[in-house]
């Protein structure tokens, strides 16, 4: 019997310790949960990393902190703008997010799934539903159920439908309708930035190891981060981000930020939108709509108006501010060192590891200086190395297309 079948793998013990529970778990507690399935070797804390990176379903939802997909969409709400095409034969067309929400395994193999869902339409019947495949792109086959609930509930083309996750686990979900006279444009305009916000937050963090985030992770981090579980609904991702972010799209990659998050323009325009974000209750939002919120955040004189401490880089640097949160718990008293040296120090590290991949190896000095500068910033080395898990199974696009977006 060989070493591996008498272990279970790193990635086979992270998934069964997230997967069987519904809190997220710490590193650390990962560890000792993995202890319990194998013994652990040297670099046991970088298995466990690589192991995450290579487990869809493994989404962060803080430093150093990770949960299961399919538990935390628990209780969350999307938003879904109907067409007259879906509510006449029956179906929904999936983007990213709604592939997630209803098969959060899918992104693991890039295959569908074998899954049943249940949904309960609200004041009707509940039904079962399946993928398929629309209009090459896929989507999630209701019948004429839906389509006869949809006319008693007295919908239109272009209401709102709302997928409530009662427990993506077990398949359960519950859909209602939101009439567009019913929609409160203001308060869902304010998530609509909220949502932009966070997804911006999310990329800028990202871009030392990749040019774009695949919409999918995006989605995933964006899970679980929570933001899905309040009310109410942000309109569509894809417009979203494309109305009221920096991001853009590119084909093929992802979303990337259209500035760096070093300009300090940007940072400015961001604090803009927070602001208008925190005033969204006393704001008149008929008035700010998003070609206002633009110009706003575009608008270099508002921008001069701010004091400076609220332009603060240091305030909106996710990584720096990681680093000052851990050594505040491991050297209370100590002096932590500057922004600027931190990424000074960062992209030192980064270019050891790069060196390694390269090589194959580092000598024993660019070695100790690795694991010096790796335990100094608190960042684990394998953060910068690059999986190909998020690569499709097919390359050649002999399987339908995810989305047509």
């Amino acid at each position: 019997m060989t070493k591996l079948e008498r272990y279970p793998s790193y990635a086979a013990c992270v998934a069964h310790a997230l997967s069987t529970s519904r809190q997220p778990l710490s590193v650390d507690i990962l560890l000792t949960k993995v202890e319990g399935q194998r013994p652990l070797g040297k670099g046991a804390r970088s298995a466990v990393y690589r192991a995450i990176g290579q487990l869809f379903q493994a989404v962060p939802v803080g430093p150093g902190r990770y949960g299961w997909l399919s538990h935390l969409l628990a209780n969350s709400v999307f938003r879904h703008p109907l067409t007259s095409e879906e509510t006449r034969r029956g179906f929904l067309l999936l983007d990213e997010l709604e592939h997630i929400v209803f098969f959060p395994q899918f992104f693991q193999t890039n295959r569908p799934e074998e899954r049943v869902l249940n949904i309960e339409l609200f004041g009707g019947p509940t039904i079962q539903a399946e993928a398929s495949i629309e209009r090459k792109t896929w989507s999630l086959q209701l019948g004429p159920e839906f389509t006869a609930w949809f006319d008693e509930q007295g919908g239109q083309s272009k209401d709102d439908l709302l997928i409530y996750v009662t427990d993506a686990e077990t398949a359960n979900y519950q859909f209602r309708l939101n009439l567009r006279e019913m929609r409160d444009e203001r308060t869902i305009r304010h998530r609509n930035i909220q949502l932009a916000l966070l997804a911006e937050e999310l990329v800028a963090e990202d871009r030392r190891t990749r040019p774009a985030m695949p919409t999918w992770e995006l989605v995933a981090r964006l899970i679980g981060r929570g933001f899905f579980n309040e009310l109410p609904a942000a309109d569509d991702l894809h417009f979203v981000l494309h109305e009221y972010s920096m991001l853009r799209f590119r084909d093929g990659l992802g979303y990337q930020l259209e500035v760096g998050d070093e300009n300090e323009d940007y940072q400015g325009r961001r604090q803009m939108a927070h602001m208008l974000s925190l005033e969204s209750d006393e704001a008149d939002f008929t008035i700010i709509g998003p070609q206002n919120y633009h110009d706003a955040m575009w608008d270099n004189s508002a921008i001069a108006d701010l004091p400076a401490d609220i332009l603060s880089e240091d305030d909106h640097c996710a990584s720096y501010q990681t680093y000052l949160e851990n050594f505040q718990i491991v050297e209370p008293d100590g002096e932590a060192i500057s922004h600027d040296d931190f990424h000074l120090l960062e992209a030192e590290l980064e270019m050891l590891v790069r060196l390694g991949q390269e090589f194959g190896r580092l000598l024993r000095d660019q070695e100790e200086r690795k694991e010096y500068l790796a335990a100094l910033l608190f960042i684990d080395p394998d953060e910068f190395l690059e999986g190909d898990w998020d690569m499709p199974d097919d390359p050649d696009g002999a399987t339908p297309p995810f989305w047509s977006n």
